[in-house]
């Protein structure tokens, strides 16, 4: 099929030279390494962490439930913690799973009297259980949280194993508890490297329970390198199919249109020219980008597969449509790199669309970038399955199957008379 011959030749061509090279490949890794370096200083928790928001769930009716109140509000932890009390366990939760919180800290009824009794009764075997419910996408403040729980817990239990509780009043060693919460940063950063930071103790024990569903770990460049190779092969499908007029300026296009080659096989070749370098582009920066930058594109490599193919269709159909419309190359070249970085701007290749409303948010779904990169998204943060992406998948295709009829039709009208 000569079309395929067509293609295959305009596919060569470009990737022989080095200058498209760079602009292909070089130019989206680049920019997404830096860009995840960047964010990645912002989510390794390397920067401060302050105002953790938690909530102290009190239900106790002693004092030694009391502790753990003073404790967590104290002016040591003020600018770590920014604790409130609450009655409701079960309102607490809800606002974990809303993202209000990152920690619930619950302690039940009779925790005081659980603790006296067991320490002067003969059974060393009862506890008492102090909840600390965290929110399972947030990684080092639930953490913190639970550290501070912890030492508090082992003060008290250390205490009332020595009878020191007994003679002491619980807001007087609330007092003790504080002085030792001054030197608890260092402890901390020193054991965030640890993944099972667990102390049990005899008498009173800690019970960690996630709320709502656990996400994965917010990488960067599993966003980063996804919105950049969506948004730089905007730019060369365009300037593939703006590669049409050149060669119908400069006459190498009249020239094949006198050879036997019908009219319609050229320009389906040079459109599935500009297509095939897209794919290749694309798939070489996804291979790229695992060995470069370790990023898992997911647990379905046919939904990947799946979006990247319609993804390059839509945009080679919509690039051939506004080069055919052009009047002349110089046209195309500036209609065609305004909407590549209006797209870019607005279809989430820099920034997360679903923070947009309104208007922008309409304007954002009008762009193949905005549901290339919801596609992606879902495979790579979310890891959706194949099933999950059809949605995204089918508007896609419907955007390059009209955009390339279209396409199709203009070319044939502006070249075969």
């Amino acid at each position: 099929m000569k079309a395929l011959y067509i293609a295959w030749k305009d596919t060569q061509r470009r990737f022989s030279d080095w200058k498209a090279l760079a602009g292909m490949l070089a130019a989206p890794l680049l920019i997404s390494a830096l860009i995840g370096l960047a964010f990645g200083n912002l989510t390794s928790g390397e920067t401060p962490i302050t105002d953790i928001a938690l909530a102290v769930v009190n239900h106790d009716e002693g004092e030694l439930g009391q502790v753990y109140t003073d404790v967590l509000h104290s002016d040591d932890l003020a600018e770590l913690l920014a604790p409130e009390e609450m009655d409701d366990l079960e309102a607490a939760l809800q606002r974990i799973r809303d993202g209000e919180l990152r920690a619930v800290v619950y302690i039940p009824h009779g925790f005081s009297e659980a603790l006296f009794d067991g320490v002067q009764g003969s059974d060393f075997g009862s506890h008492a259980e102090v909840q600390v419910h965290t929110d399972p996408a947030a990684n080092i403040s639930p953490f913190i949280v639970r550290s501070i729980v912890e030492q508090v817990s082992n003060g008290l239990s250390s205490a009332l194993l020595a009878g020191q509780v007994s003679a002491l009043q619980a807001a007087e060693y609330a007092d003790l508890l504080q002085e030792r919460m001054a030197g608890l940063g260092e402890a901390i950063a020193a054991q965030l490297s640890q993944e099972n930071f667990d102390t049990r103790t005899s008498r009173l024990s800690l019970n960690v329970v996630q709320t709502g569903e656990s996400g994965p770990a917010f990488d960067p460049y599993s966003f980063f390198v996804p919105g950049m190779a969506v948004f730089f092969l905007m730019f060369s499908v365009f300037d593939g199919s703006r590669s049409i007029l050149q060669e119908n300026t400069r006459g190498t296009l009249p020239r094949l249109m006198t050879t036997p080659t019908p009219h319609s096989q050229i320009i389906l070749g040079k459109m599935l020219g500009t297509f095939l370098t897209g794919l290749l582009q694309f798939a070489l920066l996804v291979l790229a980008s695992s060995l470069l930058f370790g990023v898992a594109w997911g647990s379905s490599p046919a939904g990947v597969a799946l979006i990247m193919v319609l993804t390059v269709f839509a945009a080679s159909g919509l690039g051939a449509l506004l080069t055919s419309a052009a009047r002349n190359e110089n046209q195309a070249g500036i209609i065609v790199s305004a909407v590549s970085l209006t797209f870019g701007a607005l279809g989430g290749s820099f920034f997360p669309a679903s923070n947009l409303s309104g208007i922008v948010d309409l304007a954002s779904r009008l762009t193949i970038n905005r549901w290339a990169m919801e596609g992606f998204t879902k495979l790579t943060i979310g890891r959706a399955g194949f099933n999950d992406i059809l949605p995204e998948a089918g508007i896609l295709a419907a955007i390059g199957l009209i955009t390339f009829v279209l396409a199709v039709i203009g070319f044939q009208r502006r070249f075969v008379r």
